[in-house]
């Protein structure tokens, strides 16, 4: 994408931002450097969460890391995995086989086809003939998998058996569940807003091999990402979109001085730990950049959990995880006086727990102005 289409597409942001902080119309989301999808996806092997990371745009295509905590079948400790992946440029417009699972043994180029989501073509079908082709390629082996960018292991005790070979490796026609786009709510940026997608829905593959897909894509013709899918017994949300925009320090400050107030959805944290990812980079350079130019302000650093473990166990990690956002801000120069730092559990919830997204959502560091 070059300069003039993203300042066009970061136009229209602006453009369709209300004054409660919520955009109201769907937006465009570029394919940048820097761009991050965050996932929440229910597996067989259990829920979790994990993140599309865009390291670059090259000559090949679009580099990308992704990355998560992958829950193990014979009920180990979750698995940090990564897997890195290009998807080529023809790929991104022609590619008719959208490869959900992932492995660690993979190359990190496989022709014909894409990662994120569909290809332009595939969506250009949708919206000139209401169907298209679609290959779904959910084959997985070797130690860990990755489940529509999200990972999932197979523990290194239990083989291939228990999981992911029973996942969808088919083609098929998919049709369009409803006659034009609806809106789905995404944390964009920070802002909950509402994206525009296709409804697909199709039973791919033949006879007792044959399972039901039912897919949400971006209305995008520049990056149809798959929002929401249900394949076989996999679900997955996209719950977070981040990616750069020059004005984020101002929009943070502008916060911060209006409702004393802002929640940081793009610090990142390792499975049940107060780790730090080094993706939360971007979010705390924007933190000390408010700071150094408001030197009389202090700020109290808030973690904040889903109701999943136990009030303890939340108000725990909440409190870990704030205190090392705090010490993060400190090692980048911001005296210690200057913040304060405290953990609330899940007693001030954004959204219901009762589903994987709104769990998501509910992870967050947040600050207050004091």
């Amino acid at each position: 994408m070059n300069k003039r289409a993203i300042a066009s597409t970061l136009a229209i942001m602006l453009l369709c931002s209300s004054a409660r902080g919520q955009t109201t119309q769907p937006l465009r989301i570029p394919v940048v450097a820097g761009l991050t999808i965050v996932k929440a996806v229910h597996a067989t092997e259990g829920d979790y969460e994990a993140m599309s990371f865009v390291d670059g745009i090259t000559a090949r295509g679009v580099a990308m890391t992704i990355t998560g905590d992958a829950p193990q079948i014979a009920g180990q400790k979750p698995e940090p995995v990564s897997v890195v992946r290009v998807v080529g440029k023809q790929d991104l417009k022609t590619a008719r086989t959208f490869k959900y699972v992932f492995n660690t043994s993979d190359e990190d180029f496989i022709a014909g086809t894409t990662a994120t989501g569909v290809s332009s073509a595939v969506l250009e079908d949708v919206r000139a003939h209401g169907q298209t082709q679609l290959t779904l390629d959910g084959r997985a082996g070797g130690l860990a998998g990755l489940v529509g960018d999200l990972l999932g292991s197979v523990g290194k005790s239990s083989g291939i058996a228990g999981g992911f070979a029973s996942r969808v490796q088919a083609s098929g026609l998919i049709k369009v569940a409803e006659p034009r786009p609806v809106l789905l709510p995404v944390l964009v940026n920070g802002k909950r807003t509402m994206l525009s997608a296709w409804h697909l829905r199709g039973r791919l593959g033949e006879g007792d091999a044959a399972e039901n897909a039912d897919l949400f894509i971006l209305d995008d013709i520049e990056n149809p990402i798959t929002l929401r899918f249900t394949i076989g017994a996999d679900k997955l949300d996209v719950i977070k979109i981040e990616f750069p925009v020059t004005d984020a320090p101002r929009n943070m400050e502008r916060q911060l001085a209006e409702t004393r107030r802002t929640a940081l959805y793009g610090i990142y944290f390792d499975f049940n730990s107060a780790t730090i990812k080094p993706q939360s980079e971007p979010v705390l350079r924007e933190i000390v950049s408010v700071m150094k130019s408001q030197p009389g302000w202090v700020l109290k650093v808030e973690g904040h959990t889903d109701n999943v473990g136990g009030d303890a166990r939340n108000l725990d990690l909440s409190s870990r995880r704030a205190a090392a956002v705090r010490a993060a801000l400190v090692a980048r120069g911001i005296p210690e006086g200057r913040l304060t730092s405290g953990g609330y559990g899940a007693s001030r919830p954004h959204e219901t727990n009762t589903t994987l997204a709104g769990r998501a959502r509910n992870r967050r560091v947040e600050l207050s102005r004091q």
